[in-house]
């Protein structure tokens, strides 16, 4: 029996020398077609590829072809229902040129087109490059749906761009606190507003949400929180080390900025709203007061009234005629109070006014200021001034 089998193997072996050269060729669509086979059959049993076209493999591009490979080229499906979705390629001569489709579904199955939820990832590039031992970020771009309310078609998206930040999540330094291995560089919600930068993955406002602010600047809108541009105070902190040109903002959104000579200096911020003035007793009974401002500059006309003290003999140290007591002449008030401190500033706008500015003082707070005339030696209640017009501007800067 073993001779038997020895021979039969003898004359195979004979036969196929024999063979022509033709007969032993192998079809190379078939050969392309059986490797995609085993390449399917060896992936992860949560891939499922089906390849639909009229084109066999390895066969030359048709010019001028057009026309959709399929619906689902490649589905890929897993265990929970926000990861299953697919890859559909559209070739063709068409408007829209080449074009890829990333396409999310919460089906299982295949070209199913059950709806996405608020913050479902559709798709995730990465860009990595190797490092000697292994692969470390380069970047990368990240689409996800930016809101649960949608029409058939249509769904709201937020797109990101990533960068590697050079070190790992592990290590710490001046420049990069804690990193995750990527930084958002851009982020863009469904509003087309934009974050520049995107801050560190995943510290990100909740998808669905507006970011407050437009790329385009002087852009606006009728809702609040939508600005030309806006500082997220969350988690905002001024650089350790002052750097020239840099902008910044504290927690509290007050805006710094660094000149050439490193120096970081507050940017003051002009009040846009008109402070309001009111007479005060020492100006005399029947005194009047009017204030022209533009924000927290201005210029304030005080009439003072006969006063108490005014007429001959009108009481101990009583001037004939004086109408302006020692006391307290009037009080401006901001629209908005700062938040520590104001420093105001009086000068004279007449001639009347130079004594009073001369002899007077003013006492300042974050809300406002009260200008007053000290009693002199000598001087009773009656009058320190004569009475008349004065016109007094100011400029009240503040903390």
């Amino acid at each position: 029996m073993i001779r038997i089998v020895l021979f039969a193997i003898s004359a195979l072996t004979l036969a196929s020398t024999a063979a022509s050269p033709a007969a032993a060729q192998v079809d190379p669509v078939a050969r392309a077609m059986a490797a995609k086979a085993l390449s399917v059959a060896t992936a992860p049993t949560t891939m499922k590829t089906t390849i639909v076209g009229g084109e066999q493999p390895d066969t030359p591009a048709v010019s001028g072809a057009s026309g959709t490979i399929g619906n689902s080229p490649i589905q890929v499906n897993g265990s929970a229902a926000n990861d299953t979705g697919y890859l559909a390629f559209k070739y063709g001569a068409d408007g829209k040129g080449v074009t890829n489709y990333w396409v999310k579904t919460r089906s299982p199955a295949m070209n199913g087109y059950a709806a996405v939820q608020n913050g479902d990832r559709i798709v995730v590039d990465l860009w990595q490059a190797g490092t000697g031992g292994q692969t470390g970020h380069v970047g990368g771009s990240r689409v996800t749906v930016d809101n649960a309310v949608f029409s058939a078609g249509e769904v709201a998206g937020r797109w990101a761009l990533f960068t590697g930040t050079g070190v790992a999540s592990s290590q710490v330094s001046k420049q990069y606190p804690v990193r995750y291995g990527t930084m958002n560089a851009i982020v863009a919600n469904s509003y087309q507003q934009v974050i520049f930068p995107g801050g560190v993955n995943p510290a990100l406002p909740s998808a669905g949400s507006n970011f407050g602010g437009w790329v385009v600047i002087g852009a606006g809108a009728a809702s609040p929180g939508f600005g030309a541009l806006k500082f997220l105070r969350s988690g905002a902190a001024l650089l350790a080390t002052p750097e020239a040109g840099a902008f910044e903002v504290d927690a509290n959104a007050r805006p710094y900025f660094t000149a050439a000579d490193g120096v970081r200096r507050g940017v003051m911020l002009a009040e846009t709203s008109d402070p309001s003035v009111s007479v005060l007793p020492g100006a005399g009974a029947g005194a009047t007061v009017t204030i022209d401002a533009n924000g927290n500059t201005g210029v304030v006309l005080l009439t003072t009234g006969p006063g108490p003290g005014s007429g001959p003999g009108s009481g101990p140290g009583s001037r004939p005629g004086a109408g302006l007591g020692a006391g307290d002449l009037f009080t401006v008030t901001y629209a908005h109070a700062y938040p520590s401190a104001s420093y105001p500033v009086i000068s004279a706008a007449n001639a009347a006014a130079v004594a009073l500015v001369r002899n007077g003082y003013l006492t300042a707070t974050k809300t406002g200021f009260t200008v007053s005339v000290p009693i002199g030696p000598g001087d009773g209640p009656g009058a320190a001034l004569p009475a008349g017009s004065y016109a007094i501007t100011f400029n009240a800067p503040g903390a």
